[in-house]
């Protein structure tokens, strides 16, 4: 259950910031947030290949 709670905090902190990023992304920090958001919401499927693996 733990993992569960950290990949629903890093998808929905990911796409938070993917949308304050997007509305933003005329300025430098919305552009850095988008790319922020995007590794974030990468982040669970990386984490779930690793327990795959191992």
């Amino acid at each position: 259950m733990e993992h569960y709670h950290l990949m629903l905090a890093l998808l929905i902190g990911g796409f938070l910031l993917l949308g304050v990023g997007f509305n933003f992304r005329d300025n430098e920090w919305g552009v850095r947030a988008l790319g922020i958001g995007v590794i974030m919401l990468l982040a669970p499927i990386a984490l779930r290949v690793h327990l795959a693996l191992t």
